[in-house]
C-alpha cells in the first residue's frame, strides 16, 4: 500500500513538471529526463528543472556548457555518493524553490536543532537493504537532524534561507535556545517598561520625556519637558523614583536593544499607543548613547476623563443639580 501511494506521489511530481513545461510551450527533449542515483536511491527529474537554479551544484553540472564533461551510467543515470533519503528535500528545492523543513513531533518540541525529526507513526525498517529507491519509502520513515540536511544543502550549493525570513509556513522554526530566550525576556520587559513610563508620564499630565541609554552600562537618565519648572527641578519627586526603577534594569541593555531592534520597537509601541511620537538620535562623541524622545500627540480632555473614570457616577448628579437649580430660578 505504501509503495503504491509513494509511486503515485512521485508520478504526480513528474506529471506536474511535464505539464508546467508543456504549458510554457517548451519542447521536452529525449535526454531532458534524467535519473539521479544518490547513495543507491534513485530520483527522477528533468535536466531543465535543475538548470533553473544555475548557481547550485546540479545547475552548474547539467548546464549546456558542461554536457561534454558528464559521464552518465545506463544512458541517463548519474551517481552521487550522498544520503539518498535526505536528497528528496534537496530535489524539492529545485521543484518548488524552497526547502520544506519537516515538522518536529510533539515529543521533540523542546529539543535542540540536532534532534532527529521523526513522525509519531514512523517505524524505521530493520534492514535498509530492503529499500530499493525513493519511490517506495516515504521520507518520514528515516529520522534525521536539521544539521544533516544543512550539510546536504551545503554540498549541493543550495542557498540557506536567511534567519530573518518570515515564511513560517515553509520553514522550520527551531526551538528557542537558552541565550535567545533571555534576550526575548529582555525585549519584552523593555517594551513593557517604556509603556509603563509613558503611563506614569500621562498620569502627571505631562507629554514629553527624553531618555538617554548608554552603551557603557551607565544607568539611563531622563528629563521632562514641561512648562512647570518646579517639576523639573524637584529631583526627589516620587514619580522620578518610579520612572528610574522602570528604566534601571536596562542600563546598557537598552542601548543594545535600540541598536538592534529600533524600528521594531518603534512600531510595537506605536501599535500599543497610537498617539505616541517617537524620535531617536545618536550624538557624536563619547560615551556612546542613544537619546530617545517620546511624546504624546494628544490632549487631556476633561469630559472624556470624567466619563471614563469613577467620577462618572457623580457627573449625572452634578448635572441634575445644575438643571434643577436652573429650573427653580
Amino acid at each position: 500500500m505504501l509503495e503504491e501511494i509513494s509511486d503515485q506521489l512521485e508520478k504526480t511530481f513528474m506529471d506536474e513538471e511535464v505539464n508546467i513545461k508543456n504549458g510554457a510551450g517548451k519542447k521536452i527533449e529525449p535526454d531532458d529526463r534524467i535519473i539521479l542515483n544518490v547513495g543507491g536511491v534513485k530520483h527522477e527529474t528533468f535536466r531543465s528543472t535543475l538548470t533553473a537554479y544555475p548557481e547550485t551544484l546540479l545547475g552548474i553540472m547539467f548546464a549546456d556548457r558542461n554536457k561534454e564533461m558528464l559521464h552518465p551510467m545506463n544512458g541517463n543515470e548519474f551517481f552521487f555518493d550522498r544520503d539518498g533519503y535526505l536528497f528528496r528535500h534537496i530535489l524539492q528545492y529545485y521543484r518548488t524553490g524552497m526547502i520544506h523543513w519537516p515538522e518536529p513531533s510533539s515529543c521533540h518540541e523542546n529539543s535542540t536543532n540536532n534532534t532527529p525529526f521523526e513522525s509519531k507513526k514512523s517505524k524505521k525498517p530493520s534492514d535498509k537493504s530492503e529499500i530499493k529507491d525513493a519511490n517506495t519509502v516515504p521520507s518520514y520513515m528515516f529520522p534525521f537532524s536539521r544539521s544533516e540536511l544543512e550539510q546536504e544543502m551545503q554540498y549541493f550549493l543550495i542557498p540557506a534561507a536567511s534567519e530573518d525570513d518570515d515564511d513560517d509556513n515553509n520553514s522550520y522554526n527551531p526551538p528557542l535556545t537558552f541565550a535567545n530566550k533571555a534576550v526575548v525576556d529582555n525585549v519584552n520587559g523593555f517594551l513593557n517598561s517604556l509603556i509603563d513610563v509613558m503611563h506614569q508620564l500621562a498620569g502627571l499630565f505631562e507629554k514629553h520625556i527624553f531618555i538617554t541609554f548608554y552603551h557603557d552600562r551607565q544607568p539611563p537618565i531622563f528629563s521632562l519637558i514641561t512648562p512647570n519648572l518646579n517639576v523639573v527641578k524637584n529631583e526627589t519627586a516620587p514619580f522620578r523614583e518610579n520612572i528610574r526603577k522602570l528604566l534601571l534594569p536596562y542600563a546598557g541593555v537598552g542601548y543594545t536593544l535600540l541598536m538592534n531592534f529600533e524600528r521594531e520597537i518603534e512600531l510595537y509601541l506605536k501599535g500599543e499607543i497610537p498617539e505616541l511620537n517617537w524620535s531617536i538620535e545618536k550624538p557624536a562623541g563619547l560615551p556612546n548613547r542613544f537619546i530617545l524622545h517620546l511624546s504624546f500627540n494628544d490632549k487631556f480632555l476633561k469630559q472624556q476623563i470624567l466619563r471614563n473614570s469613577c467620577l462618572a457616577k457623580v457627573v449625572y448628579t452634578i448635572n441634575s443639580d445644575k438643571s434643577k437649580g436652573h429650573i427653580d430660578n
